[in-house]
């Protein structure tokens, strides 16, 4: 796996620092979330990872550059503390290479001092919502406790959570006593993008960390969705699974 460095930053130049994932999956509601924050909170890129087990393409602009596809690290530096925002182009195809890539991810965090990492994903229902609720899993009961006091928020009570959503926070507090949490807004499972369950999670980590984003932004049309990805240089499309597919998971 390699990187590109943009900036430098160092555990002692990060003021409590916590770790906010969204890489694709079902409606791109993780993605999308975290992509919004970024572009409102103008965070600036620290980093680009390419991961060996990417899928074989590449992605060309509208000006014909063609690159790699990559995952990306964004820092924003609050008044209270600070934050890291990991997003990207795809998620890693095989089992090993997920593992790898998550355990990759969450030494980086690590080695920034991060106190916290909260992933965001998608619940995939066979309906539309009419009100999105967050299902919440979390590393330890305590922190479980500060995220159901939330409105809106659910105990996720069992099942599995597939992809690097849910490893990273997971091997964070296996390998590095980094407390976790996966927050999964609820979506149709055959959506190509949901904006109104990416709303929910902006509008519960506005409450969190007073962030102040203006949620009512995210439902904009595709041209101007397009205009934030290419903001940040991460692409919008993904490939996504097989639309009607069965599934007993989330992602």
């Amino acid at each position: 796996m390699r990187t590109k460095i943009y900036q430098e930053v160092k555990r002692e130049d990060l003021n409590h620092p916590v770790a906010i994932v969204g890489l694709p999956g079902i409606a791109r509601v993780g993605k999308l979330a975290v992509v919004r924050m970024i572009v409102e909170l103008n965070a600036k890129r620290i980093m680009d990872i390419f991961p060996y087990d990417y899928p074989a393409w590449i992605v060309v602009g509208k000006n014909g550059v063609a690159r790699p596809l990559k995952s990306s690290i964004f820092l924003y530096k609050g008044k209270d503390r600070d934050f890291l925002f990991l997003t990207g182009d795809a998620q890693p195809l095989s089992p090993v290479g997920l593992h790898e890539y998550s355990k990759f991810i969450a030494q980086k965090f690590h080695e920034f001092g991060c106190e916290l990492i909260i992933a965001l994903a998608a619940y995939s229902m066979g309906r539309v919502p009419e009100q999105p609720k967050i299902h919440v899993a979390a590393t330890s009961d305590e922190l479980l406790k500060q995220f159901l006091n939330y409105d809106n928020a659910v105990l996720f009570n069992g099942g599995t959570i597939t992809g690097a959503n849910g490893l990273i926070p997971t091997y964070g507090k296996v390998y590095y006593g980094i407390e976790g949490a996966v927050l999964l807004a609820e979506t149709y499972e055959n959506l190509k993008m949901d904006p109104k369950a990416s709303e929910v999670l902006v509008n519960f980590l506005n409450d969190k960390f007073s962030f102040q984003i203006d949620v009512t932004k995210i439902n904009l049309n595709d041209r101007r969705l397009r205009e934030f990805f290419e903001r940040i240089d991460i692409e919008e499309e993904e490939k996504i699974e097989e639309p009607g597919k069965e599934r007993t998971y989330i992602t």
